[in-house]
């Protein structure tokens, strides 16, 4: 029988958002945890120095580890899936046992990317994420929590937040327990909101109004090039979020239930422990 137990993970953005958590998770286990980094100087004996724009040291990088978790930057972006096509090569190559892809939910590009891991020739787990609930305090809303308003372009559809740490524990799983190879686990919380009652949850909470205000995709483009995005960065942007806002991800995953046997964290009691 194969050797299929993994003592070391390279971690593809472990220093973000979902990556950290991962990378924190696994170190508890006794895993050997390196991470990736954008800068040459911060290269480590725990740290590879990795860019997604070139690929001439990815081999090197792949080097003396078991498994990958690839966290893209966008897996809907026009370059993301040669870029994923040629990091599963190099991983092939490198002998790694084990890939899991943190992907999205509801854009055929996307899964186009999962379908390269799919079929890479190695063990691999797809898992899709919902919007993050730590997207109000430590990503794309915490500035406009803060300042008592948050502007988007999301209307009326529903969305099931997620809780980091569950989306964390799933990977953590997927990636050392060789039963959840070969699945795809829709990662999501267990209720809808949509983004105008998930502020005013935390406004009740914390008992400061804050406003959520929609814009349509014309103006919010506007906003983004106004904040210095590159302008086929904020179209791109706006047409993803047009995409996966439009009422396709109304939708519950059973990714945390069939991964972790628990319930999701909710929504409420993200907001009493964040706020």
């Amino acid at each position: 029988m194969a050797n299929n137990k993994i003592e070391s993970v390279l971690v593809l953005g472990g220093n973000g958002k979902s990556g950290r958590r991962v990378v924190e998770k696994l170190r508890a286990k006794g895993v050997e945890v390196l991470v990736t980094t954008r800068e040459l100087e911060k290269a480590s004996k725990h740290s590879r120095y990795f860019i997604w724009e070139n690929d001439r040291n990815w081999a090197e990088v792949l080097q003396g580890v078991n498994a990958l978790f690839i966290v893209h930057p966008d897996t809907s972006m026009p370059e993301a899936l040669q870029q994923i096509r040629v990091l599963s090569e190099h991983a092939y190559k490198a002998n790694i046992k084990k890939i899991v892809l943190l992907s999205g939910r509801g854009q055929d590009s996307v899964v186009a990317c999962e379908n390269v891991i799919q079929h890479s020739g190695l063990r691999w787990t797809i898992v899709r994420s919902a919007w993050f609930n730590q997207n109000f305090t430590e990503g794309h809303f915490a500035h406009g929590i803060k300042a008592g308003e948050v502007v988007f372009m999301a209307g009326q559809a529903g969305e099931p937040f997620v809780d980091l740490d569950d989306l964390a524990d799933v990977v953590v799983a997927s990636l050392l327990e060789p039963i959840h190879d070969s699945q795809v686990y829709e990662v999501t919380g267990d209720i809808l909101y949509t983004f105008r009652d998930a502020v005013a949850i935390i406004s009740e909470k914390i008992g400061s109004p804050i406003t959520y205000r929609e814009l349509d995709k014309q103006s919010y483009l506007e906003l983004l090039l106004q904040h210095g995005l590159p302008p086929a960065v904020a179209q791109h942007l706006v047409f993803a979020f047009s995409e996966i806002l439009d009422g396709r991800n109304q939708s519950l995953g059973d990714g945390i239930d069939r991964v972790l046997k628990r319930s999701p964290k909710s929504f409420a009691s993200f907001v009493d422990e964040a706020f």
